[in-house]
């Protein structure tokens, strides 16, 4: 697929909300003294939802914060406080409430297994009692409530609208290398298909629910959570050992099917302390230790739930398809490693990917790294995909959607922990219609919807502590288009941001993206809508909130709004250098396009600062625009890390 750009007029101005109910912040000071300079209020900078026709797919929390965009400074906090360690369930559930629909009323349940239809099914074959009541939990989501809540999700769809969802739906987010060499013909012939596919979704996709499915896999994971604990506890307590764990009952009648047995049946595997491989499509493996290896495949004409727990051991994870490695396709897919430096080698679809379903990665401890294609590292498309790691130098390297992405009716989120990380983006898929030189990213808490069908999803990148670097080429880094929303919340380290184009709290066509960034002496790179830019009804936001840092673009950038957007940069405290190549549109420029123009906020409120443009160290200005303009103050106040005063 390729990435078009539509314009699309909108000739409304922006809606003056009347209250200001905001808390008593630095930022928040800053936004009322500067508006009120210029003429404006905070509550200004909002968008009503009858700007554009309203489709069934918008979510209501991107909608609410398009009426009232300053607001995602609050969401954004919710965002880092909403995981607690050990316990991936409970930001699991968070999220989920998330992705409620703009006018959904209810939320339905998972399908509730009745207890005939578990009991019976299987013999038993090991001896221990946490096991087996591990085991039982998994067999009961594997073999009824999981196919069961599937079929709800899917209910209302005809087997040849199932078949579009799994052949040409999936088309409208993967491209391919050869695309770069496509003639016009080729590429108009291409688009035609797309927006066709597109056309013949929306007859039928807003009839698919995938809430009971979602549901499903956060009851299991919740379930599971509690006996892999109670497992762990064991072992570590030295009551027994593995080996004896997974001795079984030592004979099995000469008449005997294995397949009758619990963790024996077909798909199942249960693996010792040791060095184990594991080779093909399984719906469930437990591994009690070792650098295991795992060639895993996955066939979505059947799909299934996949639940992968490994407790301990350097593992190397291999993808031989696409859709593996806690990837929930049209299902659940959980891959659970707990201890280990690991290795995970996907291709699309993979690593915390939800399509049309709930996928998981969840890294205890451990020097991982991550690769994978598309869709993958913390996807969601239909469903939610996470990948949550709690500790380690990890690395992360994708091609395309992917490190925090949300799809139609999807979220996906990357929550690291601690350890300075690397994440990067791009290199694989050219922006032909742009640029010869520069890869789309679409990926590091980038929010995308498909412009004008379908409003798109939330997607997120949450890192708290660890000196981090960010790079990516064309869309990325806290960025959204068409009615999503795009985070990246950094709590600490000094990080480095790099990214050519549309990044950084960025936001396009009706969409919301922010960048924040609490603490450490960072350094953002960009050329143009970057670091707070907000085009065609959008609200782009970066906030860096303590230490020394460097901000370097080119144009339409630091603080500007284009279109009647809405650019805002915030620099709360620090020494910061503040460099762009073009003066004419950038910290604090609103460009007066359709009559009543836009908004761009330059805002640093402490330290002793240097500028390569419209700025200058403890001075007000306005730019050449209609609502644009910027600030440079030494705001007093107790510095919320140390309790000094600044």
């Amino acid at each position: 697929m390729k990435f078009f750009l539509i314009l699309l007029l909108c000739l409304v101005p922006f809606s003056l909300l009347g209250q200001d109910n905001s808390p008593a912040t630095p930022e928040w000071f800053g936004l009322k003294h500067l508006t009120d300079y210029l003429g404006l209020q905070p509550a200004d900078i909002a968008y009503r939802s009858d700007y554009t026709e309203p489709d069934s797919f918008r979510l209501k929390l991107v909608a609410d914060l398009m009426a009232a965009p300053l607001g995602m400074i609050d969401y954004t906090a919710t965002l880092k406080k909403a995981h607690v360690k050990k316990q991936p369930e409970i930001i699991a559930r968070i999220l989920f409430g998330d992705l409620r629909g703009e006018y959904q009323l209810g939320r339905a349940k998972p399908y509730q297994a009745d207890i005939s239809e578990i009991q019976g099914r299987y013999n038993l074959f090991y001896t221990d009692f946490n096991l087996n009541q591990l085991l039982t939990r998994a067999m009961k989501y594997i073999d009824v409530v999981f196919p069961r809540s599937a079929e709800m999700m899917l209910a209302p769809l005809t087997s040849e609208q199932r078949n579009f969802l799994k052949n040409q739906f999936k088309e409208l987010i993967v491209m391919t290398v050869e695309e770069e060499f496509f003639t016009v013909q080729q590429n108009d012939s291409l688009e035609k298909l797309e927006e066709a596919y597109s056309d013949e979704f929306i007859t039928f996709g807003t009839a698919i629910d995938k809430d009971p499915l979602v549901a499903a896999g956060l009851d299991c994971l919740q379930e599971l959570m509690l006996e892999i604990n109670a497992l762990r506890t064991m072992l570590r307590s030295g009551q027994v050992t593995a080996e004896k764990i997974i001795e079984g009952i030592g004979y099995l009648p000469a008449d005997a099917r294995t397949e009758t047995y619990l963790g024996r049946q077909p798909g199942w595997k249960i693996g010792g302390p040791g060095n184990d491989y594991y080779s093909g499509d399984y719906k469930f493996i437990l591994d009690f230790g070792g650098n295991d290896i795992y060639d895993l495949t996955y066939d979505p004409a059947n799909p299934h739930s996949v639940i992968i727990i490994d407790l301990a051991g350097d593992d190397c994870y291999r993808s031989r398809s696409d859709f593996t490695l806690g990837s929930g396709c049209f299902s659940v897919g959980l891959l659970l490693d707990f201890d280990g430096h690991d290795r995970y080698d996907a291709r699309s679809f993979a690593l915390g990917s939800g399509y049309f379903g709930f996928g998981l990665l969840y890294d205890a401890a451990g020097d991982d790294r991550y690769d994978g294609d598309t869709h993958v590292q913390g996807a969601g498309s239909f469903g939610m995909g996470l990948l949550i790691d709690e500790g380690g130098r990890d690395v992360y390297n994708a091609a395309l959607y992917a490190q925090g992405f949300g799809f139609v009716q999807g979220l996906g989120m990357i929550y690291e922990m601690d350890g300075s990380d690397t994440y990067y983006a791009g290199s694989k898929y050219k922006d032909i219609l742009r640029y010869k030189e520069h890869y789309l990213s679409l990926s590091q808490g980038f929010g995308y919807g498909l412009r004008p069908w379908m409003s798109g999803g939330i997607g997120a990148i949450i890192d708290l502590n660890g000196n981090d670097n960010y790079q990516a080429d064309i869309f990325a880094q806290g960025c959204s288009y068409w009615w999503s929303l795009g985070v990246i919340y950094d709590s600490c380290g000094n990080d480095q941001y790099s990214c050519f184009q549309y990044g950084q709290g960025t936001a396009t066509h009706m969409a919301l993206g922010i960048l924040i960034d609490d603490c450490g002496s960072d350094v953002y790179f960009g050329k143009g809508l970057m670091q707070g830019c907000g085009h065609d009804y959008s609200c782009g936001l970066i906030l860096d909130r303590h230490g020394n840092d460097t901000y370097i673009a080119y144009d339409l950038s630091q603080g500007a709004g284009s279109a009647n957007g809405a650019g805002i940069l915030i620099d709360n405290e620090g020494n910061d250098r503040y460099l762009v190549n073009n003066f004419q549109n950038t910290q604090g420029y609103g460009n007066p396009r359709r009559d009543f123009g836009s908004i761009g906020l330059f805002i640093d409120l402490g330290g002793t600062d240097q500028y390569l443009g419209n700025g200058q160290d403890n001075y007000y200005w306005r730019t050449n625009s209609q609502w644009g303009g910027g600030m440079d103050i030494e705001y007093i106040t107790a510095d919320s890390l140390t309790g000094t005063k600044e």
